[in-house]
């Protein structure tokens, strides 16, 4: 059995996997504990943003074989990323991932995470690169703190992201969700411009905020990262 573990800058996420077959995710930190009491997990595999080694080295102690994703790894696509080694992890287990569900295939990744990443991978397997952009609360954050008076919006208690805004608390909220959909539209329709068939996976916490405002046909898998670990995982031998 696979235990696939990303750690991001906000969250930590857990799935274990029969071979291919994600058994069960988990989305709290805590729940660990009980993951590795309950199942025998031959090896692990760790996604992470900063330098945080404790749940490597727990996994270690219980004598699990434990991978740190890097771009040095055998990987299913090709990284011609110029700077390989300043690629993050969820990045590339993400691309992963998207290529995992639609090979030989061009395919953009969008991760709605702490910022938002573009990643492409096209028909030769071959990953390109992508973009980074703030991510929804970067954006909400960098208004208030920037500003003397703009106050911190929390997107959760609206219900719709009207275009005009008719308060300070509506505007702000209509720049940063409609920008947003509006970059990510545009974004896309780049990429399909220059790309033939193009396939779109979307993943990341506020994913599903975004995905039903859009008007692309995107492809929503909010485990990817952790499905993109396991087949990293699984092309790697023992």
């Amino acid at each position: 059995m696979n235990l696939a573990i990303d750690i991001g800058n906000t969250t930590v996420k857990a799935a274990l996997f029969s071979k291919s077959r994600m058994l069960e995710a988990h989305v709290q930190p805590e729940e660990l504990d009980d993951v590795l009491q309950k199942h025998r997990i031959a090896r692990a595999i760790i996604s992470r943003t900063g330098e945080n080694h404790e749940v490597e080295n727990k996994l270690r102690e219980k004598g699990i074989k434990t991978t740190v994703l890097n771009s040095a790894l055998q990987l299913p696509v090709t990284i011609c990323y110029t700077t390989p080694e300043t690629l993050g992890a969820d990045r590339i287990a993400g691309s992963v991932g998207a290529h995992a569900l639609f090979p030989n295939t061009n395919v953009l990744k969008i991760d709605f995470g702490t910022c938002i990443t573009y990643d492409f991978i096209n028909h030769k397997n071959e990953f390109e690169g992508g973009a980074i952009s703030p991510g929804m609360m970067m954006r909400f954050k960098a208004l208030h703190n920037y500003t003397a008076k703009l106050p911190l919006i929390d997107p959760m208690q609206f219900t719709a992201y009207e275009l005009t805004g008719t308060d300070t608390a509506h505007s702000i909220l209509s720049g940063v969700m409609n920008g947003i959909k509006t970059e990510v539209e545009g974004i896309i329709k780049e990429y399909e411009a220059r790309f033939e068939n193009l396939k779109v996976v979307a993943t990341g916490g506020d994913a599903g905020l975004f995905v039903t405002l859009l008007k692309s046909e995107i492809f929503a898998r909010p485990y990817l990262v952790l499905e993109g670990l396991n087949c990293i995982l699984n092309y790697n031998p023992e």
